[in-house]
Parts: C-alpha cells; structure tokens; sequence
C-alpha cells in the first residue's frame, strides 16, 4: 500500500462576504502611519515615537516587530525533502493557489494592485524587460515583459526568505540570490546560484557560513559563469568574500553589514556600510578596509545605505539613519572623490521617517551621477520635519521633488531601487514592484504574488468565500472563488472570522485587535472593545464560536466575548489576566457540539480551559516559557484537544484526552521544523496532523509516529494559518510569502491512503469491529469509540474513487 511504502521510506530516512468584489477598500492603515495622518495617533501617543519596540507595547503602527515570531520563517531541514509524499498520485495533500493575484483595489497603491513585498531589483544588463526581484518571503521572481508577468523561480528551494538578488553582468544567465531579510530578522537558508536563468538552483554557501541574513551581493566577473573573480556579501555575519567561486570565504569585516557598493569601472574599491560604525573601503578588492571620515558622523547613527554612479563612480551617496527612536534621517552624505570628502546634503527631507530602520531605498540615475532618487515612507509632516514617499533630485541632492503620487501612485515603505537596461528606474516597496516611465508610475504587480498573509479565514458554508490578513495589503477576499481578491480594509490586517449562517457580514481585524464589522456595502465599523491598556498580540487572536450563532472572541491578556457581533460593539470580559500566565493570549479554540467549553493558550507556553462559557477557569497545562501557536479541538469531546508549541526542538505536537495530561505526538516531525500553524482532521478514525512551519506544511496519519511533508506543489513557503472544513473536507492554509493554497482532505475511510475507498479500507473496518480505543483506531470515524453500522454506512458511502 502507498502509505505503508511511505512510512518504510521515511523510517529509513529517520531509523468575503457577497459584496467583496463591489466594496471599495476602507483606508485603515498604511504600514506605518494612518488615513488620515496628523502628528498624534488615536492611540494618542506620538507618531514620532514609532520604534522598534514590544509588540506588547507599540501603538497603532507597522511594520510588525522587528523578529516577530511570524514573519521568521525558515529552512526545510537537511533531509525533510526526503520526507516528501512520493509523487506517484493520489497524494494525501494535493494543493492548489486560490489567491490572491493580486489584491486588488489597494488603498495605498492608488486603488492599484499590490503583489506583496519586495526588498532587490536585478534588472538584466541588455534586455530592458527582463528583471529579477527578491520578495521578502516569498522567493525570486522573474518577468520577461517589464513586470506584465511573474515566473516563481524558487518555490522548491529550502528557503523562500531573501535579501538580495544580483546578476553576473558579463554572464546575465548566471543569478545569485542572498536568503534572509536584512532588516526584519527573518531567517535565510544561505547563498544560491543559478546558471540557467533562475531554472535551476545551487547552494553555494550555507547560513552557518554566510549568516542568516543578507544586506548585498556583487559579483565581480570572471572568464566564466562558473568562476567570477570575487563574490562579495554582506549581512549580519558581517562583509564575506570568495575568489573561488564560493568554495571558501574570509571576513574581512565581521560586524554586521547593512549595505555594499563594488566600483563598476575597477572593482578593487569596495564600499561596506557596517552598521553604527560608518564606511569602511577597501582598495584592493576586499582584503582589507579603513573607515572613512572626511565629514561623515562618528556616532549617532545606525543602519547605513549606499549609492554610487555608474557614469561617474567617484560619486557615491549614503543615507545615515538616526540611531534615536525616531529611526529618521541623520543625514545623507555625498562624495566626489571615491570617498575621501564628504559632504551633508541639508536640504534633504527626512524621507526615512518614521522608520528607516526598516524601509530605505537609493539609487542614482546610470548616465547623470546628479540625478537620483531616494525612498521612504510615504508623504506627510510632522513636528521633525517633512518626511516623504519618493523623493527625486536632478541636482545632486540640493533640491528634492516629491513623486509617490505624481503620475500616478506607488505604494508606501520603500526597500529597494534599480534601473533597466534602458536607464529606466524600477522600485521595490511593500506592495510590489513599480515601474517610473516618464513622469508616470507603471503598476507591474498585475501576476505577482508574494502576498504575505498572516492569517485566513473561510466561510463555512462557501467555499468561493476566503479573506485573508496581510502584511501591508490590508484584509482581502473573494466571494466569487476568482484567484484576484478585492481590498477590504488597508494596512496590516490581521485575523478575519465569518459566521456559519450569515452572509452578510464578516469581521476583519487590524494589528493589536482592532475589530472592524463589514456588513453590506457599508464601510467597516470598529467595533473594538475595551481593551486598549491591555498587553495584546500584533496579530491577535479572533475567532466565533463553533457551535454557530453571533458570538465572536478575542484575545489580549485576557478572553473577551461580543455575543450579539453583527449589531453591537460591545464585549464583556470572560476571564481574568490569570489565564495568560504574565504573556498575552496567543490561541483560542471552543468545541463544536460543547458549548461553553473553550480552550485558550498564551505566549508562555500555558493551556486554560473553561467548561462554563468563562466563570470558572482551571489551568489544564502549565507554562514553560514556549509559546503556543495552535490549539484544536475534537468535535462532540468536550475533554481532547490537540495544541502545538512555537519552537523548531523537542516535542512541538501534544494531546489531551481528559484535559489534564498530555502525550507528544511529535514522532518523526524533524528537528528545524518550527511549529507555526495547527490543524487537526478529527473525522478520520485516526485523526490526520497537520503542522505549518517556517517551510511548508507536514502531516501525519498514524498519531504522529510517522510524519510526511507536503510536495512539489506547494512552496517551502512559511505558514501563516490553517483552516479545516469539515463539511467540504478540504483544508486551507494563508502563507507567509506566497498567497493562499487549498487542498481536498484524504477520504475518511481511505484508511490505507490509496485514493480510492476499497476492498482493502472494508477490510480494515470488519477487522476492528466492536469497541476500540478513541483516537487509536482506523475505523472509529464518529469517535464514539466503535466501530459499528455507523461507521460502515460511512464508509459505503465513500465507496470507490
């Protein structure tokens, strides 16, 4: 049998609501500020103080905190390939994109598309349509037609979080992608190369020799596509070089590096930006640096950025972020002499406001070293100054023109600029990718979708009726099933929930549980409740109750409860701060078939449960300081509960079957594999695992003593959320990078995975005929711990394909 083939292979390796598509999008949030702007947020703390700071404690602001534990993601441990399902088919997992590509109707994008953030541009060096792009989670990118179309080029790569991407310029086929996000933390799998044009891929270098992050990369060419004269890197292991090709490397420079410049006209001049200490330039091709002063500041600053002129390389520019909370501009810093003088451009607006610890883009025009462009947030002021979106200079830097929404618009938080092959600019940002032809913006985001989705919530009676929150692009969804999805509210969103029975209402959540009621064609209401001196996750938890009617919980420090959902913003608080053990509540799941009963976990690794809609609480595990990411429920048992643990070692998967002691069922899930996302299929007789990690998706089928991973049709991508649908048997997960994926739940009584209900699956049932162990028999698929007539009237009913 296919399962049995499996489980020897893996021993050997182990030993929208109906009005989504008319509803103009509700401006929420952009990523760091709000529509609209004034100097005060309504949280009332100033706008000037957004910072890198605890998700417990920020305001009402992006982007999310900086190593915030959802967006991390990771790499396919060495070996977890193995673990795939084999791809004779049918297979367990059969997965399918659903959306979105794009969103569609983008506040911020100028009621654009958004394709979701991109962080390098490496434009072709003959060919003006071709270009690559590094999304920030979602892979490599590339278009042939000037960004009409998208090709993913990375899905099957262990890792889909990148830094940087770059070409050989002599060999444009030859592509080098640097894993791991500079600036958010998000872990990298190391240095990859293609000589095909993105086709194929090769590690040349794993993270624990370049480091988890990558900030630049510039190949100096050799005499072949194999064996270019220098790889240079640069990331938070510090400046990394290799004249071989990437076989070995040395680290001149070991503190952490946020920005790189090679000398196109002689390539024994290396500009490093290393963080909080200044430039430092080599003249001879990397072996050794000094720091540069000449004008430049000494202390004050953090992050670094660097430009320099192709046309006239002694022309460099650098953006020197304030090392204040206010993470704006210190300065930018111009050089005509290779870097010997410098001097402060004064008249620069602080474009890096209010975070450029995050978001900073430069690049300076190939032919006009006076000519450039510099990226920020978006337009507005404040009390530090006017601060910007993209600003352009045709005059050195002297005076600044403000363009994000001249000739169209381009959506806010800059990361990245480059230019074609005919010298036209192309701008990566958070929501996509952008073209400047002219004086006119050109939207290319139309087919790219590195969607980072935080969450995703189905209806559960329609199955065309999926939204999902995102880093950004807001809240959006479908109602029709079409792979586009409307813009419901901008910004970040966060958890989404739909009532069983209604369909004219659904709720969407923005950062720090701000809970917004969409019904109709009406404008979202927020109908948040008390709770803003609560501690409370960035993607707080939302979700209804499973036993239908109008209830809707929420999570901060403590449980909340709006019984009356789609007329009333009010919430009454069902518990005390007890049941967040000091932390902030992280999951909550109630029992369909047992109302009143309802499970939460906190971030400090505790269980709570009620069996009394929240008068009484008892504490069914106690805190370990390890997160808990996910909790599911069994149907009809008010006692067994499945949870997941945040973290890549040890047991990760336990159950409960009377709400008081627990057994791992962590089995073979490899240690790497993070546990992100829960989702349990209790209709089977075993009830089937499913785990979201930082990579893909793994599941087991025999009570986690064997767990497989999900195939080639779905990208080593990090798990956002996923979703089971008992009636349709289907599962939905929103990723992290790539978008949204669904997938058909193996036949209840295919007992052996073999795609078809047979002889084989009968025979398993007649032979665990009368009473078994809950949970611990194939056949058992009411639960009621039998296997009776109700069991075979459900298992001929699935008779055949």
């Amino acid at each position: 049998m296919k399962f049995t083939r499996m489980i020897a292979s893996i021993v050997g390796v182990v030993a929208f609501t109906a009005m989504a598509g008319t509803l103009a999008p509700f401006a929420l949030v952009g990523c760091a500020t709000r529509e609209p702007f004034n100097s005060v947020s309504n949280h009332g703390l100033p706008a000037e103080t957004i910072a890198i700071e605890s998700p417990r404690k920020r305001p009402g602001y992006g982007p999310p905190p900086y190593g915030y534990w959802r967006i991390l993601g990771g790499t396919v441990p060495r070996g977890a390939e193995q673990l795939e399902w084999a791809n004779d088919t049918p297979a367990p997992m059969q997965w399918t994109f659903i959306g979105p590509r794009p969103v569609t109707s983008d506040y911020w994008s100028g009621e654009n598309n958004s394709g979701g953030r991109v962080v390098s541009i490496a434009c072709h060096p003959t060919s003006a349509a071709t270009a690559y792009i590094a999304s920030a989670s979602g892979g490599i990118w590339k278009t042939l037609d000037f960004g009409a179309n998208w090709t993913p080029l990375t899905d099957r790569q262990p890792n889909l979080n990148h830094g940087a991407v770059t070409l050989d310029k002599t060999f444009p086929e030859t592509v080098y992608s640097g894993t791991g996000e500079y600036t958010m933390q998000s872990l990298g799998g190391g240095l990859f190369r293609s000589l095909d044009g993105g086709t194929n891929w090769t590690m040349l270098a794993s993270a624990g020799t370049m480091g988890s992050r990558c900030s630049g990369i510039v190949v100096v060419s050799g005499s072949t596509a194999l064996t270019p004269a220098v790889i240079h890197w640069t990331g938070n292991f510090g400046y990394k070089r290799s004249i071989n090709g990437g076989t070995s490397w040395t680290t001149p420079i070991s503190d952490s590096c946020s920005s790189l410049s090679v000398d196109p006209s002689n390539s024994q001049r290396v500009y490093v930006a290393v963080k909080g200490i200044g430039i430092s330039r080599s003249v001879n091709g990397g072996v050794d640096f000094t720091t540069l002063s000449g004008g430049l500041p000494v202390t004050g600053f953090g992050r670094i950025v660097l430009a320099q002129s192709i046309s006239t390389p002694d022309v460099l520019y650098a953006v020197f972020v304030d090392a204040a909370s206010t993470s704006g501009l210190l300065g930018l810093y111009r050089t005509g002499d290779g870097g010997g003088t410098w001097t402060k451009l004064v008249n620069t607006p602080n474009f890096p406001f209010p975070q450029g610890w995050y978001d900073i883009s430069i690049g300076v025009d190939p032919t006009n070293s006076n000519h450039l462009y510099c990226g920020g947030v978006r337009p507005s002021s404040s009390t530090l100054g006017p601060f910007a979106g993209v600003i352009e200079s045709t005059n050195a830097g002297q005076s600044w023109t403000e363009i994000s929404g001249s000739g169209g618009q381009i959506h806010p938080d800059q990361q990245c600029i480059a230019f074609g092959a005919d010298n036209t600019p192309w701008f990566g940002c958070d929501g996509g990718v952008w073209r400047r032809v002219g004086s006119t913006w050109s939207n290319c985001n139309a087919t790219l979708c590195a969607i980072q989705n935080y969450t995703i919530s189905e209806h559960p009676n329609n199955a065309n009726r999926v939204m999902t929150g995102t880093q950004d692009v807001g809240s959006a969804g479908t109602s029709s099933g079409a792979i586009a999805w409307p813009q419901i509210v901008s910004g970040d969103g966060g958890y989404g929930a739909y009532l069983q029975d209604v369909y004219t209402t659904l709720f969407t959540t923005y950062i720090y549980l701000e809970v917004y009621r969409t019904t109709g064609t009406s404008a979202p209401l927020n109908i948040s409740g008390p709770w803003s001196d609560d501690p409370r996750e960035w993607i707080s938890p939302l979700v209804t109750d499973a036993n239908g009617g109008l209830t809707l919980y929420g999570g901060t420090n403590r449980l909340w409860r709006n019984t009356a959902s789609t007329t009333s913003s009010s919430w009454t608080a069902v518990s005390t701060t007890t049941i967040s053990n000091g932390g902030t509540v992280t999951a909550i799941a109630t029992v369909a078939g047992a109302p009143g009963v309802i499970w939460i976990g906190n971030s400090n690794g505790g269980i709570w449960r009620t069996a009394n809609a929240g008068t009484t609480w008892t504490s069914v595990r106690a805190p370990d300081n390890v997160r808990i990411n996910g909790i599911s429920t069994r149907p009809g048992n008010a006692l067994t509960a499945c949870i997941l643990r945040g973290t890549t070692t040890g047991a990760r998967v336990y159950r409960t079957t009377n709400a008081a002691s627990w057994t791992s069922l962590t089995g073979t899930l490899p240690t790497g594999v993070s546990g992100n996302a829960l989702a349990v299929d209790w209709d089977r007789g075993i009830p089937t695992l499913f785990v979201g990690s930082g990579a893909g998706i793994y599941a087991s089928f025999n009570n986690g003593s064997i767990w497989i991973k999900s195939g080639p049709d779905l990208p080593n991508v990090n798990i956002g959320q996923m979703e089971i649908n008992r009636t349709r048997r289907t599962i939905v997960t929103g990723t992290y990078g790539r978008g949204a994926w669904r997938s058909p739940l193996a036949q209840r009584a295919d007992f052996d995975l073999s795609g078809v209900v047979d002889a084989a699956d009968l025979s398993v049932l007649l032979g665990s005929w009368g009473s078994c162990s809950v949970l611990n028999c194939d056949a058992d698929m009411d639960g009621s711990g039998v296997v009776d007539g109700a069991d075979l009237a459900a298992l001929l009913s699935e008779w055949g394909a």
